[in-house]
């Protein structure tokens, strides 16, 4: 069976990509084709790209 990851990969406060990741994941959990799971890159705690502003104004606080 192959392996389908939806990865959120936005880390910032009031992000908009886990609507959308919950979506795309629940539309894809219901083939049989694959296994799905849903991986948000804020939950492993990574220590980038988690400020406040987005990256584009170069106003980091880290």
């Amino acid at each position: 069976m192959l392996n389908l990851k939806i990865i959120i990969a936005s880390t910032r406060p009031g992000r908009k990509g886990p609507s959308i990741a919950a979506w795309v994941y629940e539309v894809a959990s219901k083939k049989e084709e694959y296994a799905t799971e849903l991986v948000d890159l804020a939950a492993v705690n990574l220590p980038f790209l988690d400020g406040p502003n987005h990256p584009m104004l170069r106003k980091y606080e880290k």
